[in-house]
Order: structure tokens, then C-alpha cells, then sequence
């Protein structure tokens, strides 16, 4: 069978070595709109980053010999499920290559914005080197401690569960909030509504779905405590953003950490911003690489796994 890869998705060359037991291997690392039916045609299988192509019916039906595809991403909200169903193709994704790279990137959004870190950064290097206690300047940096403070955790799937037991390790109160019921030790469920209101830090970790899109509206977002801080390595989808962005302009809410936020945060005050970053980390590209080929290696067995 011929395999082409779309894009580098962190395969090496012993990824590469192991996917030529299979067939014939096709790599590129700069595949877009414009040139994947070129890149794909012919292809019985392909590793296809969904975020630079997104796969539509249309996508589907430039691809007519394409038998499976893996993406290199654990969500898959850019791939159209119903019409990869009706198109007869296998898909999978990559699960929970990057859990524990995320949570811990979310609690240094935590940490950062709590502590008005990147504040600190810049004032530094423009040369303001110190504060004192018993001066005005001190109080731009004032952040509180985290122990025996309340972390809500909005998603307990594989990564909100993480950011859970480091913050029970931090020394926070857990409450969390998630559609289906979850028994965790130490953490207490509760409504959306009660963990916005009762949280002094909020982390989102949930998917966005049809479902949860919105799922941060304007009134949870106005029942925080003025005090009270978000942290997001989700989709921002799941907020209203423009009563977010209200709401940190305002002051009615102290501050937060977002790693896929638009341009529309960029100018805001008391954010902490960064380009999705978060599954970023040395370990968890080689799981995903890793998975890639297993996904692959099950699939030409004819056991898919990790199907979506």
C-alpha cells in the first residue's frame, strides 16, 4: 500500500523505517489546502494534520483511493465524522499522547498569571530590578498563594484528571465540574455554576464538541470572584470570548492563562498568552509518533485502533 505522510508529525526516521515494512512511504512537511490532492493522490493511507487540513466532504471527495488516515492530534473537532463515515474510510487519532505535557502546562498558566510572572519578566529587563514591601510598586505584582485555595476543574477527561492530582499535590481544594459523573479521591463534583462561583483559579480541560461549544458563557464567566483567575489549554470555543475579554478589560475578573487564545486577547491586561504549546514537549512528540505508527501497523492487521 502507499502511506503518505502530510506533514513531519514527529516521525523519524525509524518511524519511517517501520512504516516501509508496510508499503511504499511518501514524507512532506509543508502539505496545505492547496497541494494535498497532488500530495495524496493515490494514497491508500495518509497521516494528515487535521488543523492544516481540515478533513470535509470535500477533502474526502479529492481523495477517492484513500482507504485510512490517522491525524497526529488527540482532538479531532476538524475532521467531518459523518462524512468519513459515509466515505467508507478508517480513521484514528492519537489519545492521550500529550496528558501529562498539557496539565502541566496549565498549571504554569496558573502559576504565571497568579503570580503576575510575565509582568515581573518585562519590568526586569526594562530595568526596574526590585520591589519593596513598603512602596506603591509592590502591589502590581501582589498575587496569593495557592495552598488552601480552590482549583475548579472544568473537564475530568485524561488531562483535567492530571491538573487534579498536581493540584491536590500543590495543596488546593479540588471541585470539578464534568458532564458525565466522575469519582475521584479528593475531588469534589459539583455544578458548573457552583465552580465558577466558588473557584479562586478556574482550569478549563474540556473538549469542545457541538455540545460544549459557548459552554463558558457571559453569566458564569460574571459569577467568578473578582479575585478569581481562568486557565485554558482548551479549545476557545467553549467560551464566550468577547465577555471574557470584557471581563478581564473590566477588572471584574483578576486575571488568566490562555494557550489557544485569538488575536483578540492580545492587547488585553492580566493575560498570560501562548501559541498552543502545551503538547509540546520532547516526550510527548514521540508519543504521538510513536502512536501514528501503531495506528498504521493495526490498521494494515485489519484492527484498527483508536478509531474515531
Amino acid at each position: 500500500m502507499k502511506i503518505v505522510i502530510t506533514n513531519w508529525s514527529g516521525l523519524t526516521e525509524r518511524h519511517i523505517d517501520e512504516l516501509k515494512k508496510l508499503g511504499d512511504v511518501e514524507a512532506y512537511t509543508d502539505t496545505s489546502n492547496e497541494n494535498y490532492p497532488e500530495r495524496l493522490a493515490g494514497a491508500d493511507v495518509a497521516v494528515i494534520d487535521c488543523y492544516l487540513t481540515p478533513i470535509t466532504k470535500e477533502f474526502l471527495e479529492t481523495v477517492p483511493n484513500l482507504k485510512y488516515f490517522t491525524i497526529n492530534s488527540t482532538g479531532y473537532d476538524n475532521v467531518d465524522v459523518d462524512a468519513v463515515r459515509e466515505a467508507n474510510i478508517a480513521a484514528s487519532h492519537v489519545p492521550s499522547f500529550s496528558t501529562g505535557s498539557v496539565a502541566e502546562l496549565a498549571i504554569g498558566l496558573m502559576f504565571a498569571t497568579v503570580r503576575k510572572i510575565p509582568v515581573g519578566d518585562a519590568d526586569f529587563r526594562g530595568g526596574f530590578y526590585e520591589t519593596d514591601p513598603g512602596t506603591p510598586e509592590m502591589e502590581k505584582y501582589q498575587g496569593f498563594n495557592l495552598q488552601g485555595k480552590t482549583l475548579g476543574i472544568v473537564g475530568l477527561g485524561n488531562i483535567g484528571t492530571r491538573i487534579a492530582e498536581i493540584g491536590k499535590g500543590i495543596g488546593m481544594n479540588v471541585i470539578a465540574y464534568n458532564r458525565s459523573e466522575k469519582q475521584i479521591s479528593g475531588v469534589t463534583m459539583v455544578s458548573l455554576e457552583v465552580l465558577m462561583k466558588e473557584s479562586d483559579v478556574v482550569i478549563v480541560a474540556l473538549a469542545v464538541t457541538n455540545e460544549t461549544k459557548g459552554i463558558i458563557s457571559k453569566d458564569l464567566i460574571g459569577a467568578m470572584k473578582k479575585t478569581g483567575v481562568i486557565a485554558s489549554i482548551a479549545n476557545m470555543a467553549l467560551f464566550d470570548q468577547e465577555a471574557l475579554v470584557e471581563a478581564l478589560n473590566s477588572g471584574a475578573i483578576a486575571g488568566a492563562g490562555l494557550d489557544t487564545a485569538g488575536e483578540a486577547f492580545v492587547n488585553v491586561p492580566n493575560t498570560v498568552l501562548t501559541p498552543h504549546i502545551g503538547y509540546n514537549t520532547k516526550e510527548s512528540i514521540e508519543n504521538m509518533a510513536d502512536i501514528i505508527v501503531q495506528n498504521i501497523e493495526a490498521y494494515a492487521a485489519g484492527k484498527p485502533i483508536n478509531v474515531i
